[in-house]
């Protein structure tokens, strides 16, 4: 972990709402490791919602949870999706776990896709600079998406199952 942990950033933090935490995280980590926003930035927020919307009518059962929120979603997952893979954390130490998910995701290093966080924000970028900005974060992380952006693939990780999914439609 940086030297950029100790700054003022993280104080400001408990003015804010939670879900803002994880979000001025990754800014911070944006600029400390001067990370190309044309490979790695938020999303626009006026397509947020159209992003989470497709996530959550592609992938999730809507039947049994139709309010769209990414709030432990993966416990609703639609029962046709694939399972191809799950890695389970404690075989790895943090760096490691996360070049083991990257390694089996089933895409090119051409290819942009999300990163779609449970407090709900939208990020996209490749995965190389999804995954470096990833091995940055602290214990504010909680659950996260990396979704296609054809949205025939994604994975999940969940802190709470201390796992990711990697699923196919």
């Amino acid at each position: 972990m940086g030297d950029w942990k100790n700054t003022e950033w993280q104080k400001k933090l408990k003015n804010k709402p939670v879900r803002y935490w994880i979000r001025d995280e990754i800014e911070e980590i944006i600029k400390e490791k001067n990370i190309d926003r044309l490979r790695f930035c938020e999303c626009s927020k006026f397509t947020y919602y159209d992003i989470i919307k497709k996530f959550h009518f592609t992938f999730v059962d809507y039947e049994k949870q139709s309010k769209i929120s990414l709030s432990y979603c993966w416990l609703h997952l639609r029962k046709d999706l694939k399972v191809i893979n799950t890695i389970y954390e404690q075989n790895y130490d943090w760096i490691a776990f996360l070049k083991k998910i990257q390694s089996l995701m089933p895409t090119s290093k051409d290819n942009k896709l999300y990163m779609i966080l449970s407090e709900e924000w939208v990020y996209e970028g490749f995965a190389d600079e999804i995954f470096n900005v990833l091995a940055e974060t602290d214990s504010l992380l909680e659950d996260f998406y990396i979704v296609s952006k054809k949205f025939d693939w994604f994975t999940v990780y969940s802190s709470d199952a201390c796992s990711a999914v990697l699923y196919h439609k």
